[in-house]
């Protein structure tokens, strides 16, 4: 890996491709600058992707993605194999209508794909950590993170955990809420806790072979205290298909 984000990139594509049709459409919301759209292209999907900024949608088409600046739900499309949010279901208005035209663009065998994280969830343990491996001195040497920067936040306040709460929960869904209006329209088949503190590092690291090795071992040091209980699991990932079939078809 020679940038932050392929590791980042690697673990949403891994979970992907674990659960969408091979090489089915997709229908990717919140792509940023398209390298998980990119990546899955490479894979022989057939990927549309959409984000509201259009700088990252920009670059997106720069890598080839066939993206699109709009806003969901209101983005016409053919119908799909999986729709994925890519950590963007949190910031859209309304829920129900987001959910909703989700339902009526998948196919009768579709799957909904949700990559999100659970930021109440965070306890002191798991935010003291997360500032302690900010101001480790590998991490640190390489760290830009600006004052108003999620990490910026973290290192400035004299108790991360307060930072934490003070940075997340405006005007941003909650888990719960997402799980309760997926719940409405779909049937939940599987729920997946995984890391996720690692992805706020990428944004105030360089772009360079030591950030994503740094990245890498973040990953995996998280994991690894995930696993001893050590810390709490923010990422969450939720797995659904329509209910008694969708309004969709398989043609």
């Amino acid at each position: 890996m020679s940038r932050p984000v392929e590791i980042a990139t690697k673990q949403t594509v891994e979970f992907i491709r674990a659960y969408a049709r091979e090489k089915g459409n997709v229908l990717e919301i919140g792509c940023g600058e398209g390298d998980v759209a990119q990546s899955l292209g490479n894979f022989g999907f057939y990927v549309t992707a959409i984000d509201s900024n259009n700088d990252a949608v920009a670059a997106a088409r720069n890598k080839n993605v066939n993206a699109f600046t709009a806003r969901w739900p209101d983005f016409a499309c053919d119908m799909m194999d999986a729709i994925i949010f890519t950590r963007s279901l949190h910031h859209i208005h309304d829920l129900t209508d987001a959910i909703t035209g989700a339902r009526n663009r998948l196919r009768k065998s579709g799957v909904l794909l949700i990559e999100d994280f659970g930021f109440y969830q965070a306890d002191e343990r798991t935010s003291g950590w997360f500032a302690a491996q900010l101001r480790s001195e590998r991490v640190a040497a390489l760290l830009s993170a600006s004052p108003d920067s999620f990490a910026g936040q973290i290192l400035a306040a004299p108790k991360a955990h307060d930072a934490w709460h003070s940075n997340h929960g405006h005007d941003l869904h909650s888990i719960d809420a997402m799980n309760a209006a997926i719940a409405a329209e779909f049937d939940i088949t599987a729920r997946e806790r995984v890391p996720y503190l690692y992805r706020y590092l990428i944004p105030a690291l360089p772009e360079t072979a030591e950030a994503a090795d740094i990245v890498e071992n973040f990953f995996n040091a998280e994991e690894q205290m995930i696993a001893s209980g050590d810390i709490i699991p923010i990422g969450r990932r939720i797995i659904a298909s329509s209910k008694n079939g969708g309004p969709g078809n398989d043609d």
